[in-house]
């Protein structure tokens, strides 16, 4: 089964990363998503998330797909069991038979119902049934920024499968662990991100052979959020059912197509000059691409020059004493003509 952790989506933003210690998911940049955007992801094997902390690169550029997830935000007064649901302003559809119903507080954003298939293989069972939550999910608390207390929220909710009415309930907890620089599957260029871990551990009473077997649920998340995405660029994923005869889990990775994204691919890239390596800890190499004498500058992410020199040939930087962070070069011929290239400094 996918359970679908909610969150908000955005099929476009400002690529232009911006220029800040760190950056904060707000209802204003990151809520409400747009009802009927559609949007594509890729999913392939789970990538283990790293350590947490502050101006770190997250590399998932090697990551290869094995399958893809269409998902659309709806009007919920459009779908067959929106009227469940009043109080939802969006519905997020997977493609299938799954959607999650969520509405925009002032806490950030809420899930309030979701119908759901669920499969317990080894016992050859699937189950297809919609929660409503008297005790609505804060799936994603805004605003949030790295460094914040984490949150924890309380939810239950009712739901009837094969005929007998139970109650799920559980909570979730969730807190802004790290930010820094995302290299999105088969790219190339950097994103600033903050990734929210949540964890979701919730009780589900399911009928087995007429009796009400409580299996639990237990779903782990590492979502990397840009400063304008109203859904993650990059999720990793390890959920887990267990109970007296069920014992399964699964995991993997999700992300955004690049069509979806705006970042380069690898093959297209957009950035005119390539310097390596990129990121960097120790030094950054800029090749001479221009035959005529140059001048090299480099700025950091408040636009002061940290370099200026006369460059005839390659040229090496030594990035030790930089601190971590995003900085563009610029080399300029005699006529004017520059070309330019980000680079990620790491620690």
């Amino acid at each position: 089964m996918e359970f679908t952790r909610t969150s908000a989506l955005a099929l476009a933003f400002p690529f232009t990363l911006a220029a800040s210690a760190q950056i904060t998911l707000t209802t204003a940049n990151n809520q409400p998503p747009v009802n009927g955007a559609s949007f594509s992801a890729h999913r392939g094997a789970y990538v283990a998330p790293g350590a947490a902390g502050a101006a770190l690169l997250f590399d998932f550029s090697a990551a290869a797909p094995t399958s893809v997830v269409a998902y659309q935000w709806q009007d919920p007064a459009g779908l067959p069991n929106g009227a469940q649901f009043p109080s939802a302003q969006v519905a997020l559809t997977n493609g299938g038979a799954d959607t999650v119903f969520s509405t925009s507080t002032a806490n950030g954003m809420e899930r309030v119902g979701d119908t759901q298939t669920l499969a317990v293989v080894l016992m050859g069972l699937e189950y297809h049934f919609t929660t409503a939550y008297s005790d609505a999910i804060l799936d994603l608390a805004l605003p949030i920024t790295y460094g914040d207390a984490p949150w924890t929220d309380l939810f239950s909710g009712t739901f009837v499968v094969e005929g007998t009415t139970a109650t799920r309930s559980g909570s979730i907890t969730g807190v802004a662990d790290a930010w820094g620089w995302l290299i999105m599957p088969g790219g190339a260029d950097t994103v600033e991100v903050l990734r929210v871990k949540t964890r979701i551990a919730e009780s589900i009473p399911l009928n087995l052979s007429g009796v009400l077997l409580p299996v639990t649920h237990v779903r782990n998340t590492h979502a990397y959020y840009p400063m304008w995405g109203k859904y993650p660029l990059v999720s990793t994923v390890s959920d887990s059912l267990s109970s007296m005869f069920v014992n399964q889990n699964y995991s993997y990775t999700e992300w955004l197509d690049i069509s979806a994204v705006g970042v380069a691919e690898a093959p297209a890239a957009g950035v005119e000059l390539r310097v390596f390596p990129n990121p960097a800890a120790e030094e950054v190499v800029v090749p001479a691409e221009m035959h005529t004498a140059q001048e090299l500058a480099v700025y950091d992410a408040q636009g002061k020059a940290i370099v200026k020199q006369p460059m005839a040939g390659p040229a090496t930087l030594d990035v030790r004493q930089w601190k971590a962070g995003l900085y563009q070069v610029v080399i300029t011929d005699l006529k004017g003509r520059q070309r330019t290239a980000r680079v990620v400094v790491a620690r």
